[in-house]
């Protein structure tokens, strides 16, 4: 049977016509690719490789040296605890020829709260802007609204676009007093640039394909190759067989069980590198009922700690991360990675404890249990829905009646985002590469316009915990706010507000012959690679 589907993957990927690579062409094969070419329309991982070759923002973190690098901002100068002193790249020109200037960076800062129909704003990279003005010269100046340290990295997943409203438009926290917000779909169709980066947008068909062609007019240092076309890959098999077949030269998400056929072809290699991708179970901590559980009497049963606590004993994280994810994986009980900064070296990894996870079932007043679905997406993370099928397994183990439903990425978060879900799978990285970003991202109470948990979608809230982010938001020594990030990590843990799974090792494989970075973000970066 795996020789038969093997056989009918290979067909498919032959039939994407490959063309010859050579230094002009790279063909890349994703899981997932961009829903949009709009840079601020959704806050999602496969968003952010496009924005990252399309779209400069102001700076670059780097996710595999872990610096802050120039970028649209040429350089900066903090003046005071709140300010920021922009200095624009003065070379850096829009598509149309029209140079970058602080009208464009004011606008850009403006549109990331007013996308709409946005499924997910970047509103939560600039919660504490308080102002943005145009300081003349090709300078803009920035404040905050209290000492904020990781200002430049929460902006550097902004591209920036150019201006329509032709004025420079007055900063708030709101509307900006402006209603032209550039409709996605113009993105999407080419008919609005994306903003300045190494590559343009050529073609792009959802779901389906993007096409890149480089930017000549870059100010900055070039790509190496002329095209880039991505083909979205979705399936594991598919994906395999179109590297193998040489209908693609990179591929992401490479799947466990195929490791061994990529290394033996002899025609590639693996980049691989730990990530901050964090693949987590989150339960509904709001509603009630809540719509996918039955068997409680209309109570919500993960509004109770114990049955959170239960979750975490129940699940066997070293079986995971080494059975079903073959080691490519390290088991995770918080949020950030270890290594990355906020990380909490004290808190003890969950044990596998079934017996005492029945225990506290019953004592929470579950005795037999109670039925529940498992929600998950079929086509996002490395091997999810084997994950799906033994986090399944292991909670009906402790005596509940699971059954897991999944959904492509196309519908499924915005399902997560209507809170259809009583117990979810999902996945979230450190974007800034730096821990206090994930744990807003994730554990700050759910807040849209403050731009706080954007991805707590089971709405895990903690006075403690926003108190603790908040305040490490303000503080500006590191390690300070390295011990406030870490007290906000344990108020998680001891709340038992996540089930953290794993943090997922980020694989490429290559065609020898080719430069791929591999980096802890996950992004996939097409301008750095390039013929060896």
């Amino acid at each position: 049977m795996e020789k038969t589907m093997f056989g009918l993957a290979l067909a498919a990927a032959l039939s994407l016509a490959p063309i010859s690579a050579g230094a002009e062409e790279l063909r890349v094969g994703l899981a997932a690719i961009a829903t949009s070419v709009d840079p601020h329309f959704h806050r999602a991982g496969y968003n952010f490789d496009l924005r990252e070759n399309i779209s400069d923002a102001l700076v670059y973190a780097n996710g595999v040296t872990g610096e802050v690098e120039p970028r649209l901002a040429a350089s900066w100068e903090i003046t005071s605890d709140t300010n920021w002193l922009v200095i624009l790249e003065p070379k850096a020109k829009f598509d149309n020829g029209n140079p970058l200037g602080a009208d464009d960076v004011i606008y850009s800062l403006c549109r990331v709260r007013n996308v709409p129909n946005s499924p997910g704003l970047y509103s939560g990279f600039i919660e504490t802007v308080a102002n943005v003005t145009d300081a003349g010269n090709g300078k803009i100046m920035i404040e905050s609204r209290e000492p904020d340290p990781n200002l430049l990295r929460n902006l550097s997943n902004i591209g920036i676009v150019e201006n329509p409203t032709g004025r420079t438009l007055a900063y708030d926290d709101k509307t900006c007093g402006n209603d032209n917000w550039l409709d996605t779909n113009g993105f999407n169709n080419g008919a609005v640039s994306a903003g300045i980066g190494h590559y343009r947008v050529a073609k792009f068909t959802p779901d389906v394909e993007i096409v890149l062609q480089r930017n000549d007019q870059y100010y900055g240092k070039p790509a190496h190759y002329d095209t880039v076309v991505i083909k979205a890959l979705p399936d594991n098999s598919a994906r395999i067989a179109a590297l193998l077949g040489d209908a693609v030269d990179v591929i992401n998400s490479v799947p466990i069980n195929a490791v061994e056929s990529v290394q033996s072809a002899g025609k590639f290699h693996l980049a691989s590198t730990p990530s901050t991708l964090l693949i987590f179970l989150l339960a509904d901590q709001n509603q009630e009922p809540t719509p996918k559980v039955s068997g409680t009497d209309g109570k919500n049963p993960f509004l109770d700690p114990r049955v959170r606590k239960a979750l975490n004993l129940a699940i066997n994280r070293n079986e995971i991360a080494e059975t079903v994810m073959g080691g490519m994986a390290q088991p995770a009980s918080q949020i950030i990675l270890d290594g990355v900064f906020g990380h909490n070296p004290d808190l003890a990894p969950y044990p596998y404890d079934p017996a005492k996870a029945k225990a506290l079932l019953a004592e929470a007043g579950y005795p037999n249990g109670f039925s529940l679905v498992l929600s998950a997406p079929s086509d996002r993370y490395v091997n999810g829905a084997q994950v799906a099928q033994a986090v399944a397994a292991m909670l009906s183990q402790i005596g509940l009646q699971v059954t897991l439903e999944t959904f492509p990425r196309s519908i499924y978060f915005t399902k997560a985002s209507d809170y259809e879900f009583s117990l979810y799978l999902a996945g979230a990285a450190a974007d800034t590469g730096e821990g206090l970003s994930q744990m807003i991202n994730l554990a700050g109470t759910r807040d849209p316009d403050r731009g706080w948990g954007g991805a707590n979608r089971g709405r895990y809230s903690s006075e403690v915990t926003d108190k603790h982010l908040a305040q490490a938001q303000a503080t500006l020594d590191d390690a300070e706010r390295e011990k406030l990030i870490q007290a906000a990590s344990k108020q998680v843990y001891e709340d038992d507000g996540y089930v953290p799974l794993y943090h997922e090792l980020g694989v490429w494989a290559v065609r020898n012959g080719i430069q791929y970075e591999a980096n802890a973000n996950l992004i996939n970066i097409f301008y750095t690679a390039r013929p060896e």
